[in-house]
């Protein structure tokens, strides 16, 4: 699991309460992991969800291998599930 000051880790903003983590056959797979692996070899992937509900909070955090990556993403726009998402970098490094 990434750490909080990951060079590779960023924020991901504004998705849609469809984007979830799903489990499946002893594989992690989730809508970020997926799209978010066409820039480089993702090694974390979670969307924040509330306690209650089970349902997302509308944000999520990806760490990739190479922080490199991370400037990749960060100057395009994103679309995941039919929104448009932010992507910003959790660190200043």
């Amino acid at each position: 699991m990434a750490g909080r000051d990951d060079p590779g880790k960023f924020f991901v903003g504004n998705l849609s309460w469809d984007t979830d983590n799903v489990i499946l056959f002893f594989n992690f797979i989730d809508s970020l992991w997926n799209y978010f692996s066409q820039y480089g070899n993702v090694t974390d992937a979670v969307v924040i969800m509330d306690r209650q509900t089970g349902r997302s909070r509308g944000f999520g955090f990806v760490t990739f291998q190479d922080p490199n990556c991370v400037s990749k993403v960060i100057d395009q726009g994103h679309k995941i599930d039919g929104r448009e998402i932010n992507a910003r970098p959790c660190n200043k490094n």
